[in-house]
């Protein structure tokens, strides 16, 4: 069994789920650092979305298995309930991160992420 976990990158009309076979743990600071590497594009959506994906699912490019998209959460997965360990709000600007086992929310802003490596 891989360390799953998923992402939610919520939209202005909807949702889009990254599903990760492995790596799980690792999901809140590969977001932190794909929120970071979209800051030029975080008013544009369709341009902040792709480049969260690609930084999300950078790890398993050109390979067939180990990511996956969806529009809904539903990963055929009952290790998590399929429910998203990292909570990505584009209208918001919010990061919220999930402990799945205590389900403790940490929320911070994109703005906060970028003022924090700015230091």
């Amino acid at each position: 069994m891989g360390d799953r976990r998923m992402a939610e990158i919520k939209l202005r009309d909807g949702s889009l789920y990254v599903y990760t076979h492995s790596g799980g743990n690792a999901l809140p600071d590969v977001a932190k650092a794909a929120i970071l590497a979209a800051k030029p594009r975080w008013g544009d959506e369709p341009y902040v979305t792709r480049i969260l994906v690609d930084q999300l699912t950078k790890a398993g490019r050109d390979r067939e298995t180990g990511y996956g998209l969806m529009l809904r959460a539903s990963a055929e997965d009952f290790y998590n309930d399929d429910s998203p360990s990292v909570i990505i709000d584009l209208a918001t600007q919010v990061l919220t991160i999930i402990d799945l086992h205590s389900a403790t929310r940490l929320t911070t802003t994109f703005r906060d992420l970028w003022d924090a490596v700015k230091v």
